[in-house]
């Protein structure tokens, strides 16, 4: 499989990870638009990641935690700079 795709989807995943954090501790109903929103930017963060740094050599266990790393970060730093 293509190192760009397992990066992204781990990426995505990540970020719904995140997205779950969030609700469980949160009083506020679960958002699909926030979970919407964090999908995209996990995406495209992890195209980033993945397009800018070499992983060819990696493993796919390793390029799978890269990219949940990335998506988790990245929509916890989104959702912090909106507060």
């Amino acid at each position: 499989m293509d190192p760009l795709v397992i990066v992204a989807g781990a990426s995505v995943i990540g970020a719904g990870l995140n997205t779950l954090r969030g609700y469980l501790h949160s009083d506020e109903p679960y958002s699909a638009k926030k979970l919407a929103g964090s999908i995209i930017i996990a995406g495209f963060a992890g195209l980033a990641l993945a397009s800018s740094i070499a992983i060819e050599g990696l493993s796919q266990e390793a390029m799978v935690v890269i990219g949940l790393v990335t998506g988790f970060t990245a929509d916890y730093a989104i959702t912090k700079a909106k507060k």
